[in-house]
């Protein structure tokens, strides 16, 4: 079993246009709403890939049952630190013309303290049952940037693999709670290090700074140019396979959803990568923040092709 946290769920609100107007007037073609956050992203690929998924975290009075109700109907089990105000809402713009999605995401309404330590606990208790712990996302207000450290040191004396992808300063501090995987896109991996990547080596060299931090794997997702995956032995590439993208949002979980998937059947590194871009393949095939089913995985998994880079 894995067990996924969220610190800042959210509602995706996502509007389908054709032919995106900057400035002017936008008609909206179709629209969708998804509870959502990116830990819960990842414990619903998980499950619909056939895994077994508990999603912990904090959530809000206010349209906080929206997220319940959607883990309800995807027999998720889940069990959040409640909190007083309301889910925040991201507004996603897909223009179908050329593929691309804008995002105008929410920051999430303040959090205190003792939130935190009765998340801590309910943390311990479900990771002494679980194998895998993804901390993924952003925090909410009054959350410090060292929360991912705190979290993963919660957890240190337990036998489980831990996964974190998150950005920023979030990233770098949790980087101190020596998190097993971590999966930063490329931009988040050039703000980390302050640095221009514009090559594959580029990416090798930086992704080498993460192991000498104590990482295990670095996987860094390259939006439609696929992703790369380095351990301190090896290295592949997989190029991002021509589909028709109907939404990009959740890509990135369900690339995790399917390296835990791939953990858990103990396979290697080159499959990991296999097993990850087969999700997100398998994701942006479906419209909103809809994420991979089995069936669309198990078709396109035979398509990723794999290059080693080291």
């Amino acid at each position: 079993m894995i067990t996924t946290v969220t610190l800042n769920p959210c509602i995706d609100k996502t509007v389908t246009i054709d032919g995106f107007t900057y400035g002017g007037m936008n008609r909206i073609i179709d629209s969708r709403i998804d509870p959502s956050g990116k830990g819960i992203n990842v414990a619903i690929a998980y499950s619909q890939l056939g895994g077994q998924a508990l999603c912990t975290g904090i959530n809000y009075r206010i349209n906080g049952d929206l997220i319940e109700q959607r883990l309800d109907r995807a027999g998720i089990a889940h069990d959040f630190v409640t909190v007083k105000g309301e889910v925040r809402v991201n507004h996603k713009v897909y223009d179908r013309s050329t593929q691309v999605v804008t995002e105008l995401n929410e920051s999430g309404h303040m959090t205190d303290a003792d939130a935190l330590v009765e998340l801590k606990d309910k943390l311990m208790a479900h990771c002494r049952d679980s194998d895998i712990l993804v901390l993924s996302g952003s925090a909410p207000r009054g959350v410090s940037t060292t929360i991912y450290r705190e979290l993963l040191q919660t957890v240190s004396g337990l036998p489980i693999k831990t996964v974190l992808d998150a950005e920023g300063e979030l990233l770098l501090h949790g980087l101190e709670g020596k998190p097993y995987i971590i999966k930063p896109n490329l931009f988040e991996l050039e703000t980390a290090l302050d640095i221009k990547i514009t090559s594959h080596q580029d990416i090798i060299k930086a992704a080498k700074v993460f192991l000498y931090k104590g990482v295990k794997i670095i996987c860094v997702s390259l939006g439609g140019q696929g992703a790369i995956i380095i351990d301190e032995n090896n290295g592949y590439y997989a190029p991002a396979l021509k589909v028709d993208v109907k939404g990009t949002t959740g890509a990135g979980d369900s690339i995790i959803a399917g390296f835990c998937l791939a953990m858990i059947e103990g396979l290697n590194l080159k499959d990991m990568l296999r097993y990850g871009v087969a999700a997100a393949t398998a994701s942006i095939i479906r419209e909103g923040t809809l994420m991979c089913t089995r069936e669309d995985f198990q078709k396109i998994l035979p398509q990723v092709k794999v290059e080693k880079l080291l």
